[in-house]
């Protein structure tokens, strides 16, 4: 790690502990009872997990290195199988019936001829059509109402697979079809700032585009904004920097205010700078709901492994979130996805889903 680099994240380091202790002074404080009248929203947030890791990809050092990683990262996607973990999520859907749900890292993989300068357009695994099918099947349907494309990478793969692998990573909403919330506008949007990464292999570079979908919304005769995001997994900066365009942006309107997402960001993370985002939030005026309804309960949603084969209890941190501001008031909530698993043993994913139930007085 270089000098320049070790000082930016010192420096990085002071302000998430200035940050922490401002924060503190807000308090998080549980609702009134009479908080709860009114009708209830429920919302959730889901990674769904692109199918493997791409660091590896983005730190091939040579051509041939970088052919190996980008084959071993699709057969990795091929392993973990996500028309099976489809199945899983939807079945988590279906018991819980959120009126709102956030996706992210709904990924669309596509194949095409080595070498050809064109896009690939062969769909090798659409994670959107796969999981509205299994919802429709179950006779659960829901609304797709807002699909924000994100990174979208393309490099060649060596054997076996000899083709150009393009992967586009979505972050999507859903509304339940004939549910009692009613969509009257949405919006979508990429941060400004988002990370590029060099590639030794070919001397290029690759960007991890990342954004955030909204809804304008009623239930009840009460309007909301529901927001959903990704914030960047790799580099505190940036996540900070796309928290803080969150607040100038989407969450910059009065009224009820909704945001779910992984945040990457919590207020526990070991790293001080990882909680930048967070805490940048909570000064910002958002109200993370986890504590309020389960104080000294961690909460721990990532991660599951690669491979989604770890054990249930191997999860150690809470980055996906619920947090509000405005006339909303927690009123329940759960992080679940160790319920089952697929027929290979695998989970839907290797974070946990975590739903809340939000009342607008």
């Amino acid at each position: 790690m270089d000098g320049t680099l070790r000082a930016h994240l010192r420096h990085l380091a002071r302000l998430a502990t200035a940050a922490a202790l401002a924060v503190a002074g807000l308090g998080l404080v549980a609702p009134p009872a009479h908080a709860e009248a009114g009708p209830k929203v429920s919302v959730l947030t889901r990674n769904l997990y692109l199918g493997g890791d791409l660091t590896p990809s983005i730190g091939s050092p040579t051509l041939p290195a970088f052919l190996a990683a980008n084959a071993a990262l699709l057969s990795h996607v091929d392993l973990v199988d996500f028309p099976a973990r489809a199945a899983l999520i939807a079945d988590e859907i279906r018991e819980r019936k959120p009126d709102l749900v956030g996706l992210q890292e709904v990924a669309l993989w596509r194949t095409g001829p080595l070498g050809d300068p064109a896009p690939a357009t062969e769909v090798r695994y659409d994670y959107l059509a796969l999981l509205m099918a299994q919802l429709a099947g179950s006779g659960h349907r829901y609304d797709v109402v807002v699909v924000r494309d994100e990174a979208d990478l393309e490099a060649p793969a060596g054997a076996p697979h000899l083709r150009d692998v393009r992967l586009t990573m979505r972050d999507v909403i859903l509304v339940r079809h004939g549910g009692r919330v009613k969509v009257h506008a949405t919006s979508s949007g990429n941060f400004v700032n988002n990370l590029v990464f060099p590639l030794a292999a070919t001397g290029g570079t690759a960007t991890s585009t990342r954004g955030w979908t909204a809804v304008d919304a009623t239930l009840g005769g009460r309007g909301f904004r529901f927001v959903n995001t990704h914030l960047e997994a790799f580099h505190p900066g940036f996540r900070l920097l796309q928290a803080q365009e969150l607040l100038r942006g989407p969450l910059s309107v009065p009224g009820r205010l909704i945001l779910v997402g992984d945040l990457n960001s919590g207020p526990a993370l070991p790293d001080p700078t990882n909680r930048l985002a967070y805490l940048a939030l909570v000064a910002g005026g958002m109200v993370d709901t986890w504590p309020i309804l389960h104080p000294g309960d961690p909460g721990y949603t990532a991660g599951l492994g690669d491979d989604l084969t770890e054990p249930a209890g191997s999860v150690e941190h809470r980055i996906d979130m619920v947090l509000v501001r405005g006339a909303v008031a927690p009123v329940s909530s759960e992080v679940f996805g160790t319920e089952r698993q697929t027929p290979a043993g695998r989970w839907a994913s290797d974070h946990l889903g975590h739903q809340a139930v939000l009342a607008l007085p």
